[in-house]
């Protein structure tokens, strides 16, 4: 139980401190888990000397102490529930309240699944409408940095509907042995995100393109709406193979009458991280980069 307990509070004052990591968020569960089950079977086993304590004949104000700690535990658990001052405070100080900005979150109409050859997202929104994705992989590209979005035709605004888990709740990221910066690893991308968080790739708040409700640009609306096209890009990079990070991009135009759209690569990121700007000068890639089978959307539309 100490040692459950011990790893408990290790894992929390690490997840108040740094970048949300899944191992040590599936750490605290189980520990936590744990915990409570070997608090159970200490209750079950001390139960005879629990009632004797508890009962009023016995000890005519054992009650008292269970219902003050209840009655404060209770207080404190309203504090955080409603983030009275104090706690919010406190939660300020946090990793999470103090990198809010550059810490990506996918909308919650956004699921996605990956595996060592395929990455799904699929976006459904309230009528109905859809957007599916499917990347294939020629063989498993192991490290591999990806950024998937949508951009108005202006592109200028967009929504990002998958980002690689490791590159999500920091800037930085390990990369070719050093810690890269997401700017370096996917700067096509990182550019594009600065109108969304307000924070450019350098890390420093961008006072032009301050996130404002004219960004919050959401791929919802263009799906019911069926209007307007947009431009759906896919960003990879992979570790060690030479090759600055590839773009892929096809129009989902509501228009046509195929549902079906592949995208195609039109560009790298070489050059690219200064503005963000992307070169599309692909005859100079080495012929053994591209590391994609096909990159395939389904879209359906609102009626």
């Amino acid at each position: 139980m100490l040692l459950n307990f011990l790893v408990l509070l290790g894992t929390g004052c690490l997840r108040f401190f740094i970048a949300f990591d899944l191992h040590l968020s599936r750490l605290h569960i189980i520990s936590g888990a744990l915990l409570g089950i070997c608090i159970l079977f200490h209750l079950f086993d001390k139960s005879r000397n629990l009632r004797a304590i508890l009962k009023p004949r016995n000890h005519p104000r054992a009650w008292l102490t269970p219902l003050v700690a209840a009655i404060v535990c209770s207080t404190v658990w309203a504090a955080a529930w409603y983030g009275a001052p104090g706690v919010s405070h406190l939660m300020s100080l946090s990793y999470e309240q103090r990198n809010h900005a550059s810490i990506f979150r996918s909308q919650d109409s956004v699921a996605y699944r990956h595996d060592d050859r395929l990455i799904r997202t699929t976006k459904l929104t309230s009528s109905g409408a859809s957007l599916d994705l499917e990347l294939l992989w020629k063989s498993n590209p192991k490290g591999a940095a990806v950024a998937i979005w949508a951009e108005t035709k202006s592109g200028t605004i967009i929504e990002t509907l998958y980002l690689t888990n490791s590159l999500k709740y920091s800037e930085f990221h390990r990369w070719e042995g050093k810690d890269s910066r997401r700017g370096t690893i996917l700067p096509v991308w990182r550019h594009r995100y600065t109108d969304v968080c307000g924070i450019d790739p350098a890390g420093t708040t961008d006072l032009i393109s301050q996130p404002t409700i004219n960004h919050q640009w959401l791929l919802d609306n263009a799906l019911n709406e069926a209007k307007e096209a947009f431009i759906l890009y896919v960003e990879i990079n992979l570790p060690g193979d030479g090759s600055p990070s590839l773009i892929y991009a096809a129009s989902i135009d509501p228009e046509s009458t195929n549902p079906y759209t592949l995208l195609s690569l039109v560009g790298h990121s070489d050059g690219s991280e200064k503005d963000g700007e992307l070169n599309y000068d692909i005859s100079t890639l080495p012929n053994n980069c591209q590391i994609v089978e096909r990159i395939l959307v389904n879209t359906v539309w609102a009626k």
